[in-house]
């Protein structure tokens, strides 16, 4: 395995998982080159920090898209061309998409040029650019089992989600009333707002937070928190030492995307998840359900936030009925870790290994 293209990006949720992948390769294969085809937001910084080089292409959501309003928008076809030509110009063993729009036309221009494809699928429910591209590459990892059949079963492989080393290292169940909050890579308004709703109830039952606010409710969080006494360095608009902020945490409150469930999973925390209401197909309440139905999580759906104080309420009674609980938690965090497939980034190195090796036979014979 000589050069590796992984591509995808819009947030996190999808780019860690690739980021995972890439550290699995470069341990197996350290003189293996990666390039990182992605868009235009944060992925730029995320994979940099790994460093890993990085091409920015044009990507763009389609809001309700289907298949044809994803071919009939402008940008494919500038994107397709840069894809094509990024590729003529690393020439890559193999190409491998994480999701989501960014990761759409570097796919579809390496499976023009006769590279070995593949992706992987987070979600508990495929987005429409991987339901496209599953019908064309070689292989399609899954992260949850594909109960509605929409990628071909010959060559679909249930690998889970790749989670970052360091949060696999993190550690297990904690001790105390530590709770980590973050409504994922860019926030959540709703999140945010219950808990600040609920610092009194909170700060009163000796719960210590770690939040992850996003960049647009920052400033408001830290207010909060100063003034109902709290300590505001504990707030962040990103946190990018995870390991260390699950190693610290008894509980986590957060939204339930594939990665965020996993990484939980993983790293042996019990959770309350809040399920983004807007997710296509409500796949984060999908998500979500994979670990409640353990007995690993608690769900609580955004509606039953209600506003602002209402919501507060509910969900500092919710983490302080967990927090004190310690025999409860311990019991979530150990069924989360039934759950976790800490093989996954594993899996998929060796996958793709398989499908270089199967073009390199068919250029033999």
């Amino acid at each position: 395995m000589n050069r590796i293209v992984l591509t995808t990006g819009g947030t996190g949720g999808h780019v860690f998982p690739a980021l995972a992948v890439a550290h699995e390769i470069k341990t197996r294969f350290p003189g293996c080159e990666i390039l990182f085809l992605g868009g235009k937001g944060p992925e730029r910084d995320m994979v940099s920090r790994a460093e890993i080089s990085f091409k920015g292409l044009p990507a763009k959501g389609i809001v309700g898209g289907g298949i044809k309003k994803v071919f009939s928008s402008l940008w494919i076809l500038n994107a397709l061309v840069m894809a094509l030509k990024e590729l003529v110009s690393f020439k890559p063993d193999a190409v491998i998409g994480f999701g989501g729009y960014a990761g759409f036309c570097p796919v579809l221009a390496a499976w023009i040029m006769g590279i070995p494809t593949a992706i992987h699928e987070q979600n508990s429910v495929p987005g429409v650019t991987n339901r496209i591209l599953g019908k064309v590459v070689k292989k399609v990892f899954a992260s949850f089992e594909d109960k509605k059949g929409l990628f071909p079963a010959a060559k679909t492989t249930v690998v889970g989600n790749p989670v970052r080393k360091e949060i696999i290292d993190s550690g297990r169940s904690t001790v105390g009333k530590s709770v980590l909050v973050f409504g994922g890579s860019q926030g959540a308004a709703a999140i945010n707002d219950a808990v600040i709703s609920g610092l009194p109830k909170l700060k009163e039952a000796g719960i210590t937070l770690r939040h992850q606010t996003g960049n647009d409710d920052y400033e408001k969080v830290r207010r909060a928190y100063e003034l109902n006494g709290l300590n505001s360095e504990a707030v962040s608009p990103f946190i990018h030492d995870m390991g260390k902020a699950y190693a610290e945490a008894s509980l986590v409150v957060c939204r339930s995307g594939a990665s965020t469930v996993f990484e939980i999973a993983a790293a042996g925390k019990p959770a309350i998840f809040i399920p983004f209401p807007y997710a296509t197909h409500d796949h984060q309440t999908g998500n979500a359900l994979s670990l409640a139905d353990l007995g690993a999580a608690i769900v609580i759906p955004q509606s039953e936030l209600g506003n602002s104080e209402q919501g507060g309420q509910r969900l500092a009674d919710e983490i302080i009925k967990l927090i004190t609980d310690q025999d409860r938690l311990k019991a979530m965090g150990s069924r989360g870790l039934s759950f976790a497939r800490t093989d996954a980034a594993s899996a998929i190195a060796e996958g793709l290994g398989d499908i270089i090796r199967m073009k390199k036979m068919r250029g033999a014979a």
